[in-house]
């Protein structure tokens, strides 16, 4: 689109954009030769045109789209050479709506009022935002895309985070007993009846077993304080047998 033609990379990120292939059309193709750099295309398609040439001279905001030893790379032109843009070729998830999550709580900074949406960073700049400024107080991020803008709590980073690392926690572990982790012939018995089983299930489940194996053999063999006590019976049991048994004799 027009507004974004010779926008630097950096520039076109904080406004909330990406190297959108859909904005670009294949203007030029042809087979590259052994050896040859960036700085040599952007040299020869500014002072020395291929014949075949018809657009324009290459500029900030055109990619040039190498294809060397079976892969492509792409590379946005830049104030300064070249930046790699692997997003290029990536299709672009479908993004959460910023007013679906509003929360209703609006957020005053010296450069305007921002609604609070539940969304994180990343999913906002998923959604095509980019970090404008932060509030004062250091509690929000103030994202947009160019016309529009919302406030992010910067503690929603945090909480998703903890969040996450919470669920991965084994809760069969709250009370201390390993119970309820699947062994891993439980695990090998899903697997041949046709269901799909996680590397983490199995990983918990090989800990689970070696615990389980551990506590087991704790369980049969007792303590050295109660072997000693056991032994210390039998050898009593075994004198006043003896003794009896002399009593007997005589």
């Amino acid at each position: 689109t027009r507004d974004l033609r010779f926008e630097p990379y950096d520039r076109l990120i904080v406004t909330g954009h990406r190297v959108d292939p859909k904005n670009y059309a294949l203007v030029y193709s042809a087979e590259l030769t052994p050896g040859t750099s960036l700085e040599d295309i952007y040299a020869r398609f500014n002072i020395d045109h291929p014949k075949d040439f018809k657009g324009h001279s290459l500029s900030v905001s055109d990619v040039v789209v190498l294809h060397q030893n079976g892969q492509d790379t792409a590379h946005y032109v830049d104030s300064f050479g070249y930046k790699e843009v692997p997003e290029f070729f990536k299709e672009q998830e479908k993004a959460l709506i910023p007013d679906d999550l509003e929360t209703g709580e609006t957020i005053k900074t010296p450069r305007g009022t921002f609604y609070v949406t539940a969304m994180s960073r990343e999913q906002m700049e998923a959604a095509g935002y980019g970090l404008h400024h932060q509030s004062d107080d250091g509690k929000y991020l103030i994202m947009g895309n160019g016309t529009r803008a919302f406030a992010v709590p910067v503690q929603l980073e945090n909480y998703l985070k903890a969040a996450e690392q919470t669920t991965e926690q084994n809760y069969n572990m709250i009370d201390g007993q390993i119970n309820n982790t699947p062994t891993v012939a439980e695990l090998e018995a899903k697997v041949k009846a046709g269901e799909t089983i996680s590397l983490v299930d199995l990983a918990e489940a090989v800990k689970a077993d070696k615990e389980r194996g551990k506590a087991a053999k704790t369980e049969k063999k007792p303590s050295i304080r109660a072997q000693l006590k056991a032994d210390k019976e039998k050898t009593a049991q075994k004198k006043a047998t003896k003794s009896k048994n002399h009593e007997l004799e005589v």
